[in-house]
């Protein structure tokens, strides 16, 4: 695959208009970050945004602005009898327009491909050329999500949310005020974290603190009890009891040994 021309989170003015009968003689990918008007065949239809097409070379595009500005990611490319190839194993469709919910991810790459286009790297084009191939395989990926469709629609949301445990140990989370956070109920809540990233939400809380712990055990002289509250623990004892379980020795132990190995 070879990019021709490439843009990224470009915005037209309301009167954008596209009208090539005979395509661009190329093969062209959008996604649409705000609403458009297409064309197929004589007929109008309203697309959403975070939608995506990929025209075909040959066929005709139309389409245009839907009332307010217009804003999208897009590149021009060319591909081999190979790639089309590949392209049909990841089953992707062509000239249709298509919802596929959150752009970022698929943004993102397009826009490291539009830096490596522009940038006088000398192995720019190989860079692309990978950035492709994972493009369509993480587009395909969100037309095909394998396993739990709910457990994929709640990824992202979830990771957030468990970013947060662990940027904050010291916080008093608990499982119903996680489930609120996502407006589920606690037992949909705690099946869903665990079937995502394979441990129980409770247990996912300690190893945070726990890991906090180590840090802080490693590299500050702070008093064991004071750490304690730091890691979100109100009893140093229940700190220490959870710390050897895991660890298999004390957080005194465990500076000492640390110490010990610099």
């Amino acid at each position: 695959m070879h990019i021709n021309n490439i843009g990224y989170n470009h915005c037209h003015d309301a009167d954008f208009k596209i009208c090539r009968p005979t395509g661009s003689g190329d093969y062209l990918l959008l996604l649409l970050k705000t609403p458009a008007v297409f064309t197929f065949r004589g007929t109008d239809s309203v697309a959403r945004p975070n939608s995506f097409i990929l025209y075909k070379k040959g066929t005709p595009q139309f389409y245009q602005a839907c009332d307010i500005s217009f804003a999208n990611d897009w590149f021009h490319f060319d591909m081999s009898g190979e790639d089309l190839r590949f392209l049909e194993e990841l089953n992707i469709p062509f000239d249709n327009v298509i919802p596929i919910g959150d752009l970022n991810g698929l943004s993102l790459i397009i826009k490291n491909m539009c830096y490596e286009k522009y940038s006088s790297n000398h192995h720019r084009e190989d860079s692309i050329s990978l950035y492709l191939r994972l493009f369509f395989i993480k587009l395909s990926e969100k037309l095909h999500p394998a396993g739990n469709e709910s457990a994929n629609s709640y990824y992202d949301k979830m990771s957030i949310l468990r970013s947060k445990i662990y940027n904050m140990p010291y916080h008093d989370w608990n499982v119903e005020g996680l489930a609120h956070q996502l407006s589920m109920s606690k037992s949909y809540f705690q099946h869903l974290y665990k079937e995502i990233f394979g441990i129980s939400v409770i247990n996912d809380v300690i190893r945070s603190r726990i890991e906090h712990s180590k840090y802080l055990l490693s590299t500050t002289d702070l008093p064991i009890t004071q750490i304690a509250g730091m890691c979100g623990y109100k009893c140093d004892l229940h700190f220490m009891r959870q710390f050897k379980t895991r660890m298999q020795m004390s957080p005194t132990e465990y500076r000492k040994h640390v110490s010990d190995d610099e």
